[in-house]
């Protein structure tokens, strides 16, 4: 797989879970106590974990356009 596929793959991963973290918090938030909360909850810190690995892999695919904005 070439770079700019993997760098596509981790954008749309990233804001996938940009988005399912703070909507499923939202949910527990109104289902508090339920079966459906605690099941998300689950759901919540998978989403959690993977924004913060693809955050790190975009971070590293484009850091050569990272780099030549802060100089």
């Amino acid at each position: 797989m070439d770079k700019k596929k993997k760098r596509k793959i981790v954008a749309l991963m990233l804001l996938a879970t940009l988005t399912m973290t703070p909507t499923s918090a939202f949910i527990i938030h109104i289902t508090h106590g339920t079966a459906l909360s605690h099941k998300l909850l689950h759901i919540h810190a998978l989403c959690g974990f993977l924004f913060v690995i693809m955050g790190i892999l975009h971070i590293t695919y484009n850091w050569k356009a990272l780099k030549s904005y802060l100089t």
